[in-house]
C-alpha cells in the first residue's frame, strides 16, 4: 500500500470515528447537561479541570513516545524498539506516582480552599475529584500503548475503540436520566468505569499484537531515556501553556464569574475539541510517516507532506467552521434548549483562534521528527502562557465581561504563529516566503471568499433549522470548489486526479 493511500485510508477511518463520536455527543451532551443542571455541569467541568491541569505530563510525553517508537520502526531495529517501549513505560509509571502525590496535596488544597464551589456541594466535589484522579492515572499509564498503536498506524483499531468509548458514554447518559439522587456522583462513577474499560482494552490489544508490549520491564536506557526526557521536557513547556489556556482559564473564570460561566466555557470547549479532532485526525495519520521520512533522510518528501497536510487540515476545518460561526446561536438553542450566557460568542472566538493556529501547527511535526523542539516550544509557550496573567490583569484592574479572556486568546494567536514561523526558518530551514505563498495565502483566500459567499447566500433567510441545513450544504459545495480553484497548486491537482483514476482502475480491474 502506498504512503498517500495509507494516509488517506487512515484519515478516512479516523474521520468516520469522529463523525460517529460527534453524532453520539450531540445526544449525550444535552442529556447530561439537563440531568445535572447548569450549576452541577459547570462544577463537574471545573473539578475535572483541576485534575486535567496536570495532564501536561501525559501530553508532553505522548508525542515523544509516538516519535521515538515511530523512529525505531522507521530504522527497523527491534532491540531499540523494545528498549524504547520499556523505558517509556517506566517513565510514565514514575510520573503517574508524582502526579498522584501533587494532586492529592496541591490539587485538593486548591479545590477546598480557593475554588468558588456552591454551598452544600463540597462533599460531592471531593468525590468527583477522586474519581477524576483515578481516570487520569489510568489514562496516563496507558499512553505508551496508545502511542504504539498510532506508531504502527493501526488506525482501524484506534477508530473502533474510540467509537466504543462513545457508545459507553451514551449508555451512561441514558442511565443518568433514571437516577433520582446524587446524579453528579453517579455520573462521575460511571465515567470513571468507562475510562478503566477502554484503557484495559488498549493494554490487552497491545500485549497480544506487539512483541515489545508483552513482557514489560522497568528499564532505564540512558540514551533513549535521556533523549525522551529532553524532548518531552521542552514539549512539556508547550503542553503547560496549552493546558493553562484551556483548563487554567476555566479555573480563572470560576474565580471571577462562577460555575454558570464555567458551563459556557465547557460547552465551547467541546465544540472546539470536536473541530480540533478533525484536524488532529489528519495529523495523526501523517506524523508517523513524517518521522519515518526524516529517519531515512528523505527530507524533501517530509516537507512536501508537511505542506500538503497543512493545507488539507485547514480546508477541512474551514468547511466545518463556517457553518458553525454563522449559525452558532441557532445551533446551540436547538441542541441545548437553555443556553448559558456568552456561550455562542465564546465558541466563535475559540474557533477563530483555532483557524489562525491551524495554518502552522503541522510545521511542529517537522520539529518533532528532527528532535529539535527546544526553541520552538520555549518561545511559542511564552506567548501562550501570557494568556492567564494578561487576562487576570485586565479583569482585576480594568474590568470587563466573560468575553475578555477569549479576545486575549485570539490576539495572542497571531504572535504565536509568527514565533513558530521564525523558529522554523532558523532551526529547520523552512523557506517562509515559499510557505506563505504556497500555503498561507491560499488558506485565507479560501476561508475569506468561502465565508462571504456562504454568508451572503443565507443572510436573507430567518434563523431556523432549514437555514442551518442550507448553510452546511453551501459550505460543502463552495469550499471544495474554492479549494480546487485556488487552494491547490498544479502538482497537487494532478496527484488528486491520478489518485482517483488509480482507485477507479483498481475497482474496475477487481470487478
Amino acid at each position: 500500500m502506498g504512503v498517500y493511500t495509507r494516509i488517506a485510508r487512515n484519515t478516512i477511518l479516523l474521520s468516520v470515528r469522529l463523525v460517529l463520536q460527534i453524532i453520539i455527543q450531540l445526544y449525550t451532551v444535552p442529556v447530561v447537561f439537563r440531568a445535572l443542571g447548569v450549576s452541577d455541569y459547570g462544577l463537574y467541568s471545573v473539578v475535572c479541570g483541576v485534575v486535567t491541569m496536570f495532564s501536561f505530563v501525559g501530553m508532553s510525553l505522548s508525542s515523544g513516545s509516538q516519535r521515538f517508537i515511530a523512529y525505531s520502526l522507521g530504522v527497523q531495529d527491534e532491540e531499540l524498539l523494545k528498549k524504547t517501549f520499556d523505558t517509556i513505560f517506566s517513565i510514565y509509571t514514575i510520573f503517574a506516582i508524582v502526579a498522584i502525590v501533587c494532586l492529592e496535596t496541591g490539587g485538593l488544597w486548591l479545590l477546598n480552599h480557593k475554588m468558588n464551589i456552591p454551598s452544600g456541594r463540597m462533599s460531592a466535589t471531593n468525590v468527583i475529584f477522586q474519581l477524576s484522579l483515578v481516570s487520569f492515572t489510568a489514562e496516563l499509564i496507558t499512553i505508551p500503548f496508545v502511542s504504539t498503536v498510532i506508531a504502527y498506524e493501526r488506525m482501524n483499531f484506534y477508530a473502533c475503540l474510540g467509537i466504543l468509548k462513545c457508545l459507553l458514554q451514551l449508555v451512561v447518559a441514558i442511565a443518568l436520566q433514571y437516577i433520582l439522587q446524587e446524579k453528579l456522583i453517579v455520573y462521575g462513577i460511571l465515567t470513571c468505569m468507562v475510562s478503566l474499560i477502554i484503557n484495559g482494552i488498549y493494554w490487552g490489544y497491545c500485549r497480544s499484537h506487539f512483541r515489545e508490549c508483552r513482557k514489560i520491564r522497568f528499564l532505564w536506557n540512558r540514551q533513549t531515556g535521556g533523549e525522551l526526557l529532553s524532548y518531552s521536557g521542552w514539549n512539556a513547556v508547550g503542553c503547560v501553556a496549552l493546558i493553562s489556556r484551556q483548563q487554567g482559564l476555566n479555573v480563572l473564570m470560576n474565580l471571577f464569574f462562577g460555575t454558570l460561566v464555567n458551563a459556557a466555557h465547557s460547552i465551547s470547549q467541546q465544540i472546539y475539541g470536536a473541530l480540533n479532532q478533525f484536524v488532529n485526525n489528519l495529523y495523526m495519520a501523517t506524523r508517523p510517516q513524517i518521522t519515518k521520512y526524516y529517519a531515512v533522510g528523505k527530507t524533501g518528501k517530509m516537507w512536501k507532506l508537511v505542506f500538503q497536510s497543512s493545507k488539507m487540515a485547514f480546508y477541512i476545518l474551514t468547511t466545518l467552521a463556517i457553518p458553525l460561526i454563522i449559525e452558532m446561536d441557532t445551533i446551540l438553542k436547538l441542541w441545548l434548549g437553555a443556553v448559558p450566557p456568552y456561550t455562542a460568542s465564546i465558541a466563535r472566538l475559540i474557533i477563530l483562534s483555532l483557524l489562525i493556529e491551524t495554518q502552522i501547527n503541522q510545521i511542529i511535526a517537522a520539529f518533532q521528527a528532527a528532535n529539535k523542539i527546544r526553541n520552538v516550544q520555549l518561545y511559542s509557550s511564552i506567548v501562550l502562557l501570557m494568556n492567564i496573567p494578561l487576562t487576570y490583569c485586565v479583569l482585576k484592574w480594568i474590568g470587563g465581561g466573560p468575553l475578555v479572556p477569549y479576545v486575549v486568546i485570539v490576539g495572542l494567536s497571531i504572535p504565536y504563529v509568527m514565533v513558530i514561523l521564525w523558529q522554523a526558518k532558523t532551526v529547520i530551514s523552512l523557506n517562509i516566503k515559499n510557505y506563505a505563498l504556497c500555503v498561507m495565502v491560499r488558506l485565507w483566500l479560501v476561508f475569506i471568499v468561502g465565508f462571504l459567499a456562504v454568508g451572503l447566500l443565507v443572510r436573507l433567510m430567518e434563523p431556523s433549522f432549514l437555514r442551518i441545513v442550507c448553510t452546511a450544504v453551501s459550505s460543502l459545495v463552495f469550499i471544495p470548489a474554492l479549494v480546487w480553484l485556488v487552494g491547490l497548486d498544479g502538482t497537487e491537482k494532478r496527484q488528486c486526479i491520478q489518485f482517483v483514476q488509480n482507485k477507479f482502475r483498481h475497482y474496475f480491474t477487481k470487478n
